[in-house]
């Protein structure tokens, strides 16, 4: 084999492997979540918070927000979307000072403001709660299509249990619900989309 063939083995290798990292460049991201497309304006939440102050999204502008709807008497999807939440955040590292975790009643006759502080110190203090009477928060609800329903029929230690959906809302830095997420989506999933927002 004289060189000159050689050396054109040696040219189309290269510029396969260039072809092959420009393809990897250019490959459109999959997201792990269920995809909004369009993204669409994430409904208003002018709301108090756990710790006292007035809440609206508008102030977070140019960070990603997790949005969760829950209550603290929760016996199972509750703790364990916080806790996967906990991971999220862990797993950002320094990324994670640009996400906000909130969490949204669904009960508000048992979720006082020190009640959900206390709460969701458990998991992580940064995460906020929302609460407010049942007028307060039924535009929230509504706008986000939440499902609530008080189940007295079925009685726990902790007292009436509350049926609600369990989507995990994603919301981008420019205020539009971007992405959700069903019950039990694996947390490194999550925070492999989140990085993907903040990096774009």
């Amino acid at each position: 084999m004289n060189k000159r063939v050689i050396l054109i083995g040696i040219s189309l290798l290269a510029f396969a492997a260039l072809i092959a990292l420009v393809l990897s460049l250019t490959k459109e991201y999959q997201f792990e979540g269920v995809l909004i497309d369009p993204a669409q304006p994430a409904p208003p939440l002018d709301l108090i918070d756990s710790k006292g102050r007035d809440f609206n999204l508008e102030d977070y502008r140019g960070e990603v927000v997790l949005l969760f709807f829950g209550y603290t008497s929760c016996p199972d999807v509750c703790p364990s979307t916080l806790s996967d939440m906990k991971q999220v955040v862990a797993a950002l590292g320094e990324a994670a000072d640009d996400v906000q975790v909130v969490f949204v009643t669904v009960d508000p006759q048992r979720d006082t403001f020190e009640k959900l502080n206390s709460y969701l110190s458990l998991f992580n203090p940064t995460f906020l709660g929302l609460s407010g009477t049942e007028e307060d928060l039924e535009p929230a609800w509504n706008g986000y299509g939440v499902f609530r329903e008080i189940d007295t029929e079925s009685e726990t230690a902790a007292g009436y249990l509350v049926n609600h959906s369990s989507r995990l809302y994603l919301i981008d830095p420019s205020g539009d619900l971007a992405l959700t997420y069903s019950f039990g989506t694996p947390p490194e999933d999550i925070a492999k989309d989140i990085k993907h927002i903040l990096d774009s």
